[in-house]
């Protein structure tokens, strides 16, 4: 098994063998082809697109990490690139693209958490960014669930009432308070 150290710049990349004119690919993912392109996972078309009026803090392409683990091969990350912006007008955001599209995660109004990130290495700021996003999925799917779990329990209990404004075009839809002592 072949063990890839993981460098931002590419330079401890081995090369890759040809045979014939082609990139030569033995292995299953792991072969010195797979690692040959200093820019893979760095394309133009894996980097999340920024708005005219975002700042650049920080941008972290993918690229494969070191494990924890001796004599274990790292973790193939290149399918997710990070940036840092803070826009003209609002707060921080990391701007994640990955197979599923791109998704913006507001980081707040203060610069310190920003700062934080200053003072770590590539990897470190990488596999922090990555956090932050699983943390703010989580957060998304739990509070789907919460929701969806509160409106079925009202409409089973008969507290879901709706009711249809044609004037405004809308319907308004809110959930009766539970009585004291009701069960």
């Amino acid at each position: 098994m072949m063990t890839i150290e993981a460098k931002t710049d590419c330079a401890g990349a081995p090369s890759a063998a040809t045979r014939n004119g082609k990139l030569e690919d033995p292995g299953f993912g792991w072969s010195p082809a797979v690692f040959d392109a200093s820019n893979h996972g760095r394309e133009a078309w894996r980097q999340p697109p920024m708005a005219d009026d975002d700042e650049l803090l920080f941008h972290e392409p993918g690229r494969i990490l070191p494990s924890v683990h001796e004599g274990v091969s790292g973790t193939d990350c290149r399918s997710h690139s990070f940036k840092i912006v803070k826009p003209r007008v609002g707060n921080y955001a990391l701007i994640v693209q990955h197979g599923s599209g791109i998704e913006r995660v507001d980081l707040g109004y203060s610069r310190r958490t920003v700062n934080a990130f200053e003072q770590m290495d590539s990897d470190t700021r990488f596999r922090l960014m990555w956090s932050i996003l699983d943390i703010h999925t989580n957060a998304k799917r739990e509070a789907a669930e919460a929701t969806a779990k509160t409106f079925r329990e009202a409409f089973v209990q008969g507290r879901l009432k709706k009711r249809h404004l044609p004037a405004r075009g809308t319907t308004k839809v809110w959930i009766e308070p539970a009585h004291a002592g009701a069960a």
